[in-house]
């Protein structure tokens, strides 16, 4: 019985002792901040990242782009065209030998004229000459 007083007495005790130590337990010293070479790592890896999903991306876009957009050697191109108001334009349209003028508005498409081989001969002789910016201004200084 006196066993059993001194254990219920000396535990309390014991747990008092603890608590009333001045000196406190250290906590290790960690650093949880990334080191410069672990950032510029991540950074370049990113950067690659980045820059090799943009190649993806342009190279998907041109092979998608390949199928939709016509070819250069297809039956129907467009020579030309010129805007009359926002919704109404004219198209010089090459649809294998033949060239036609057509009027294009919003909900149709008309057939102006066909042209002859003399009229698309002195279309293509005038549009040889570019004019360039060289010969814009030699041009406007002989004036």
């Amino acid at each position: 019985m006196k066993l059993i007083a001194v254990v219920l007495v000396l535990i309390p005790l014991s747990a008092y002792a603890q608590d009333t130590l001045s000196t406190m337990p250290q906590v290790p010293d960690v650093n949880y901040s990334p080191g410069i070479a672990s950032i510029i790592f991540k950074l370049i890896v990113s950067l690659i990242i980045i820059v090799g999903l943009i190649y993806f991306t342009v190279f998907m876009l041109k092979k998608i782009g390949s199928r939709t957009m016509p070819n250069g050697n297809d039956l129907i191109k467009i020579v030309g065209k010129s805007y009359l108001t926002p919704k109404q334009s004219l198209y010089i349209v090459k649809l294998g030998m033949s060239y036609s003028v057509l009027g294009v508005g919003d909900n149709s498409v008309n057939l102006i004229k066909e042209l002859s081989t003399e009229e698309v001969a002195s279309f293509q002789t005038s549009a040889e000459k570019p004019k360039g910016f060289q010969n814009v201004l030699r041009s406007v200084l002989k004036r």
